[in-house]
């Protein structure tokens, strides 16, 4: 075997060398940094629904005013009713003739049949709130609804009243609001 001679060798070293140095620049143009940035949620259906909630009634507030408490003069005593609406748009009759609504939320621990009145230190006592439909029928909390309004192509409203009642022989001032969720049960 033929050794190479110096000049061979440092014409070697030299291309090496070029090559070397273009490498890193080549690099350079690939080389990335992972830095944990955060995390994305994605949440969502796809459904067959008739209708699609308006958005004015997705996250609504119902008023029920003040009431006394020394109105409430017996257990099961019930207060004026409040009626609120929840309004559904782009209904399609081929696809659902008929929507009823399922209310979900914190029941009354003495009234199974309303939802829980109040949060905290300065919650109400003693006193519930109960939604009916528009036949008047009492939607216990986290049931099926007993009702459905027949749909029409388009928009529809669904009419609703809420009442406070009270849910012990003493009612306690403070504060009575809650939270209640729904979902539109289609037939």
């Amino acid at each position: 075997m033929r050794q190479k001679t110096r000049h061979e060798f440092c014409c070697t070293l030299l291309s090496l060398g070029f090559i070397l140095s273009i490498s890193p620049l080549q690099a350079g143009n690939n080389h990335y940094v992972n830095i944990h940035g955060g995390d994305v949620h994605f949440y969502g259906q796809v459904v067959n629904a008739a209708c699609s909630v308006s958005a004015d009634s997705r996250e609504q507030t119902v008023q029920m005013g003040q009431v006394r408490s020394n109105e409430f003069r017996f257990l099961g005593d019930w207060e004026d009713p409040v009626p609120f609406q929840i309004k559904l748009e782009d209904c399609d009759t081929t696809v659902s003739q008929s929507a009823g609504v399922l209310f979900t939320g914190e029941s009354d621990g003495k009234d199974p049949q309303v939802f829980k009145a109040g949060e905290g230190a300065g919650a109400a006592q003693g006193v519930g709130i109960g939604i009916f439909d528009a036949e008047g029928n009492l939607l216990i909390p986290d049931t099926t609804p007993v009702w459905y309004a027949p749909l029409q192509d388009g928009e529809n409203v669904l009419s609703y009243i809420a009442r406070y009642r009270a849910t012990s022989t003493t009612v306690k001032a403070g504060d009575a609001g809650t939270e209640v969720w729904f979902n539109v049960v289609y037939q």
